[in-house]
Parts: structure tokens; sequence; C-alpha cells
């Protein structure tokens, strides 16, 4: 009994190891896939953590977001790496910096040189180049000339002229017969069944 009590507790110390070993392993892929390029300059990159190879930290972003204290994604950051304010981690498909604080915040939304707005390459190429998101403005005043002319245009509207008239026809004549009506209950009716705003 004694030779096999020792025995489980090989196999069990020595899955421990492996388990700890790989890990490790795991953990520290990223680092030096991302990192390792950079030379000397990856010593002047933030804290952070770049995550577990392929899910990386959305796993650990969408169940902060999808829960009731959406917080704790960054609250992890801090808690493991100080309040710096600005962290590494990889998030929508590549190596990013996360920047919590007021002024480190102002320094990059007012440095239109060294920081580019936009999208992640990944959603760009998830939801497409011609998409909204990733076209200039320019183009965006284009494409919403060319779109929303012809429903917002005078012909558009007046296709539904005739509906409208047969709807307040056939309101009004309800109202006749009734009698006696309360005024702002059936004028809010008939705003929301013809899609008329109120102008008093």
């Amino acid at each position: 009994m004694d030779i096999m009590g020792s025995m489980w507790l090989t196999v069990a110390l020595a899955t421990l190891g492996a388990f700890s070993f790989l890990k490790w392993v795991l953990k520290s892929l990223n680092p030096w896939v991302y990192e390792s390029p950079l030379g000397d300059l990856r010593y002047s990159l933030p804290p952070g953590d770049l995550g577990w190879p392929v899910i990386r930290n959305m796993w650990s972003f969408l169940r902060a977001f999808r829960s009731v204290e959406p917080d704790s994604f960054m609250g992890s950051f801090v808690s493991r790496f100080g309040r710096t304010g600005i962290y590494k981690a990889f998030m929508f498909g590549c190596p990013s910096v996360i920047v919590t604080t007021p002024e480190t915040s102002r320094k990059v939304l007012n440095d239109d040189d060294a920081f580019k707005p936009g999208w992640p390459t990944s959603t760009t190429e998830l939801i497409g180049k011609k998409s909204f998101i990733g076209i200039s403005y320019e183009e965006h005043k284009r494409l919403r000339r060319l779109t929303a002319a012809p429903v917002n245009g005078h012909e558009a509207l007046s296709i539904y002229i005739p509906y409208i008239e047969e709807i307040v026809i056939s309101t009004l004549d309800k109202w006749s017969k009734m009698g006696k009506i309360e005024f702002l209950t059936w004028l809010i009716f008939f705003m929301i069944v013809t899609q008329i705003p109120l102008q008093m």
C-alpha cells in the first residue's frame, strides 16, 4: 500500500508540474512572438498581459462587459500591475495599449501625428473596407447623399400621400359617428397610425 501511495503521489506531482510548465509556456508565447522582435524597445512597453494564445484577452474582456460590473476588466489590470493608467493587452486580434487616465487620454486624442483614429484592423476586415466605419468623411458624405436622396426626396414621400389620405378620411369618418370624443387620446392615436409628427 505504501508503494501505491508513493506512486500516486509521484504521478500527481508530475501531472501538476507538467500543467504548470504548459501554462508557463502558453502564457509566455505571446510576449515571445510580439515583444521579442522589438529588441530593447520592449523594455519601454507599459505593464500588462498579452493573454493566452489565440483567445488573448478577449474572453475576460467579453465576460466583464456582459456582467453587471464592466469595470472589472480594467480592475484586474490595476490589481495586477498597479495604477499606472496605461497597460498593454491583446485586443481585437492585435497587440494594443489601453489608456485609462484623463491626462494620457487627452495626449492620445490630441496628437494626430503619432496616433491615428480608427478601428482595429481585424474589425475593419470583419465588417469590410467599404463599410461606413472604414471610409473617409468625404466618402461617407458622398454615399449618404446617394442613398438618402431617393428615400427622403419629395418623389419618395409623395408615394405615401394616398395612404395617408385614406387613413385620415376613415379616421375622421369614425370620429364623426362617435359623437363625443376625447381629443388628445384620439389625436395621439391618429399620429401614431399615420406617423405624422404633432405640430401645434
